[in-house]
């Protein structure tokens, strides 16, 4: 593998941003079904999806238009500025108004928009095709680890421990809960520490990066939207790849905090366990996916995890128990992971890399728009009702069903996409 170096200090300054993203995300919407106020969170979040919609497309070009190096430097800067300033507000006052909650969890999400593709695309740059999957399996690992991480703590601070014994010791710890500006500080501090490892790594661009950073916003634009009308095939299996993303993704932000609270009559403990079963799932998926990947093709693999998707959601709609919620949730871990890192392996391989920014940017418009009509309608009070939140799972249920079947009508069409990529990474 070539710039190992490099590599290993990107992955360094992701694992401590995430570590310190994941807390934060994890107990703003703990924090807002606290207070009984998870309509508003719910509202917010529906209206940050909206506005993440056109800065996804912006969002692209900038990956594609800039030094990825500085991409990294910019939003860590940014976000530690931000949110700092947030959290000494609420040292300040004795606590924080809803308004500037949610403007943390808003520029948070506007990060991952541009921090997940720029990163995909900063690896690819530094990689050869041969290395591919190896490169979006440590990733995973790394994302995942802090994931676990970030649960283990959040769920400690969020809530408070007193007198817990340390497993296997005679220790016992006991821990103040957390005000929510206090754990935006830990966000912060987070984002300049890996600001500060991320001008560790030397790096200049590739001259494919530097032509194509020339012409407007728009043409820049145009360019991404041309390549997927002119590759349709790839437009559709990259959309229909991304559904397990889209309703992981809405379980986590939207979904399991009530299911968890309403639905099963439980609490932190159980949030934080679930998202610890989840990062396990991640972590297993990223560390044995190379041994899949060889031995099975990447369009039967997104097809298998899409369906396993699909029935893990049903399972949640039609039980109450906790112990299968939890144990469902390293299932989900493992597919999420696993899908994620066939399609980027595979997207990896056909899209130039020049483009990569502007192309991913388009699927998470459309990404953008199916997390936008889910969240609009899990929005209603009905949702939020008892245990009513079940549907929400069902429905999902049915999305990852109706994908993987569109999947299966195109599979002869795909598969010839897969020859093609084989037969081109081995000419590398």
């Amino acid at each position: 593998m070539t710039n190992k170096k490099t590599l290993a200090i990107l992955l360094t300054a992701n694992g401590v941003s995430s570590f310190a993203q994941g807390f934060t995300m994890m107990s703003i919407p703990y924090y807002f079904n606290k207070i009984d106020d998870y309509s508003f969170f719910s509202l917010s979040l529906t209206i940050i999806t909206l506005a993440s919609l056109f800065w996804a497309l912006y969002a692209g070009s900038i990956i594609d238009g800039f030094n990825r190096k500085d991409v990294f430097l910019g939003t860590n800067f940014v976000g530690g500025i931000v949110i700092l300033s947030i959290a000494s507000l609420g040292f300040k006052e004795g606590s924080l108004t809803n308004i500037l909650i949610i403007m943390v969890y808003a520029l948070t999400m506007f990060g991952y928009v541009i921090h997940y593709p720029n990163l995909y695309a900063f690896s690819q740059e530094l990689s050869k095709p041969k290395d591919y999957t190896k490169i979006t399996s440590l990733i995973e690992i790394v994302g995942q680890s802090t994931v676990m991480g970030s649960a283990i703590m959040g769920t400690m601070l969020l809530k408070g421990v007193e007198n817990a014994q340390v497993p296997f010791t005679d220790i016992y710890v006991t821990l103040e809960r957390w005000e929510i500006h206090e754990i935006f500080l830990f966000d912060a501090i987070a984002y300049f520490v890996s600001f500060l490892i991320i001008l560790l790594i030397k790096y200049s661009p590739n001259m494919k990066l530097v032509i194509s950073d020339e012409g407007s916003l728009y043409e820049r634009l145009k360019t991404g939207y041309m390549y997927l009308k002119n590759n349709q095939l790839v437009a559709l299996f990259g959309i229909c790849s991304f559904v397990i993303f889209i309703v992981v993704y809405i379980e986590q932000f939207a979904l399991m905090t009530p299911y968890v609270l309403n639905h099963l009559k439980e609490d932190a403990p159980v949030l934080g366990l679930t998202e610890l079963m989840y990062g396990l799932g991640a972590l297993f998926s990223g560390v044995i996916i190379q041994t899949l990947f060889s031995k099975m093709p990447v369009l039967k693999a997104v097809v298998l995890l899409t369906f396993a998707t699909g029935a893990i959601f049903l399972l949640s709609s039609v039980t109450c128990a906790v112990i299968i919620f939890i144990n469902v949730a390293f299932l989900k871990g493992f597919t999420n992971a696993g899908s994620r890192i066939f399609r980027v392996t595979y997207l990896f391989s056909l899209i130039p890399n020049e483009l990569a920014g502007r192309v991913n940017s388009f699927f998470n418009v459309m990404n953008t728009v199916f997390r936008l009509i889910f969240l609009s309608i899990f929005t209603l009070p009905f949702f939020m009702d008892g245990s009513n939140i079940v549907y929400a799972y069902a429905i999902l249920a049915c999305f990852c069903f109706i994908a993987g079947i569109v999947l299966l009508l195109n599979y002869k069409q795909f598969s010839k996409l897969t020859e093609n990529i084989s037969s081109h990474d081995e000419e590398h």
